[in-house]
């Protein structure tokens, strides 16, 4: 024995110790923001060994665990407010660079909304942040029963529908186009389809999402 570590760190193990991060960040006393920048800083070398050729990219399942060990933050507001810019950050640089830091997903927008829903104290801005976070959801084909249940549950029912409207959806519609990337499985709910009628968005509000 050299007293030296046979470890080697891979994708997997780093998502892990980021998601027990996640599991932290919201417990009374020994939670925070500490916990999340930790998270940031165990994803940062993972993206140093990705970058490097050490590691492999294309994968989203850590940005996601880092985006919802943000939103798990609770304490004041000024330390939300720093777990909100850390989410966002990570988030823009996903869509940069989706070969390093893997594509946006239907989990990876249902845990950003997650976020900007819990940290943002101001009104306007988490509207703001749901209804870009939403389209750009629909526009990726992203939707999930999960993420369209946390953007109605936390939007105001006249703005949800106008977001719905504006993107060529209808309270009894929604466009396959939307969902084009989503497993069955996690279609949502009400949907046109060989199991169920549509039953609209007005049921789905009632939808318990995986976030």
């Amino acid at each position: 024995m050299n007293g030296q570590s046979d470890f080697v760190a891979t994708n997997f193990s780093y998502s892990s110790v980021i998601n027990a991060f996640a599991r932290a960040a919201g417990r009374p006393g020994d939670g925070g923001i500490h916990v999340a920048e930790k998270a940031k800083k165990a994803y940062d070398k993972m993206i140093e060994q990705i970058e490097a050729g050490k590691l492999h990219g294309n994968d989203a399942f850590a940005n996601s665990c880092l985006l919802n060990c943000c939103a798990n933050v609770d304490g004041p507001s000024t330390e939300k407010r720093a777990a909100l810019i850390i989410a966002i950050n990570a988030f823009e640089e996903m869509k940069k660079n989706p070969t390093v830091h893997g594509e946006p997903n239907q989990f990876t927008f249902g845990t950003m909304m997650k976020a900007s829903s819990r940290l943002s104290s101001d009104r306007d801005e988490k509207i703001r942040l749901l209804e870009t976070l939403f389209t750009q959801a629909c526009n990726r084909g992203c939707l999930s029963s999960a993420v369209l249940g946390v953007f109605l549950r936390n939007m105001p029912s006249d703005l949800s529908t106008k977001a719905i409207i504006s993107l060529g959806g209808t309270k009894r519609d929604i466009p396959p186009r939307w969902y084009r990337k989503v497993s069955e499985k996690h279609w949502p709910r009400g949907i046109d389809g060989p199991r169920r009628r549509n039953e609209g968005f007005q049921g789905q509000r009632r939808y318990t999402n995986e976030y």
